[in-house]
């Protein structure tokens, strides 16, 4: 009996040695988390809107001479971070097309077990240069500088790759970031990254976009695509409690940004975006009418969030299933949305059966009449 009552007393002992060891390490790993959302700060996200929204840069038309040198700058502050390429033959680019070039780093992940899975976090960097009458609301000819579209995300991402490289040890999941080129030309850049990966398109478990996150008004950020990955929101959420922005979950997903290639191929993904404005595709959409301390929030938010995705025990799994059961519960003033999901389905070989789209009819028919 005495030698029973040692054992469960070392038991609860080594118990108690371990969950104290697990709190410290926990403590620890918070405090470094900390400091690095501290080193976002609203200046240095101004200072590269301001760079990149100048006019040397021409307003960074994708194969032109602003488009190349805004790459350029990119490239340089990498290197500066000391962070390893993911383009061609381990470089930052990934040159397409006549002058195309994405430019893609790296931070490899720690775990030997989880290193091969990779969180793919992504803005494009080019904008519409002069402007055209098929890329403009006006008026053309004149520098459109994109400080919103997508200076400030490309800001709050070298923001959130800087933060990363400085977690030590680093997180458990290899972390790509992904500058896209020629998005404003038709998503040429991801496009051609899904087609011709530098690195295996099947790690990739989770796509995170940055498009137009510098005018954050009232608080409010609308997040897209966390339906495609379960307790994608939910992670969201619990991370928004140092950012403190009013989320918009909403559903609609579209093929105008560079998360939709990635969705197309089931992928999971998030999108960031802080809204349109009367700037949008215009000569006016400058660097001093960006709200810097709003897109400090966001990229702290997008921080937060992808270090915990990189640091689970497991990640949301993108489901077709999911998909699918969301037909069911869209609004009336969704029939756009589900009619693109329902031709999504059927584009990758998983048709939604008559029987769901007659529940989703008579759902919004209900709910028209309620």
């Amino acid at each position: 009996m005495k030698r029973l009552t040692r054992l469960s007393w070392f038991a609860c002992l080594l118990s108690a040695i371990l969950i104290a060891a697990t709190s410290v390490a926990g403590a620890a790993d918070q405090a470094v988390l900390h400091d690095a959302l501290e080193s976002i700060t609203s200046s240095e996200l101004s200072h590269h809107v301001d760079a990149l929204a100048d006019d040397t840069f021409e307003g960074r038309e994708a194969g032109s001479r602003g488009g190349r040198a805004a790459g350029v700058y990119i490239g340089r502050e990498l290197q500066r971070m000391g962070l390893a390429g993911a383009g061609d033959a381990n470089g930052y680019y990934q040159s397409f097309g006549s002058a195309y070039r994405n430019i893609l780093a790296q931070i490899e992940g720690s775990d030997p077990q989880l290193k091969d899975e990779i969180i793919l976090l992504g803005a494009h960097y080019d904008h519409v240069g002069y402007g055209t009458a098929s890329n403009s609301n006006g008026p053309t000819g004149y520098i459109h500088n994109g400080a919103d579209d997508n200076a400030s995300g490309i800001a709050a991402l070298l923001e959130v790759a800087e933060a990363l490289a400085q977690l030590d040890p680093a997180p458990r999941r290899t972390i790509v970031f992904a500058w896209w080129d020629g998005e404003e030309k038709g998503l040429l850049g991801s496009k051609h990254w899904i087609a011709q990966p530098t690195l295996p398109l099947d790690r990739v478990a989770l796509m995170v976009n940055m498009d137009m996150v510098g005018r954050v008004r009232n608080d409010r950020l609308t997040v897209y695509g966390t339906r495609t990955g379960r307790g994608l929101r939910r992670l969201v959420s619990r991370r928004n409690r140092e950012s403190d922005l009013w989320l918009d979950f909403t559903w609609e997903i579209s093929d105008n940004s560079d998360h939709y290639p990635f969705f197309e191929h089931n992928i999971a993904i998030l999108m960031l975006h802080s809204g349109l404005h009367d700037d949008y595709h215009r000569p006016s959409d400058d660097a001093e009418k960006v709200n810097a301390p709003g897109m400090q929030r966001v990229a702290r938010l997008m921080l937060g969030f992808a270090h915990d995705l990189a640091n689970g025990e497991a990640l949301p799994t993108a489901t077709i299933e999911a998909i699918r059961k969301e037909l069911l519960g869209l609004r009336s003033d969704s029939i756009s949305t589900r009619r693109r999901c329902e031709r999504l389905l059927e584009a990758i070989g998983h048709p939604v059966e008559s029987d769901v789209r007659e529940r989703a009819s008579q759902r919004r028919l209900t709910r028209s009449h309620s």
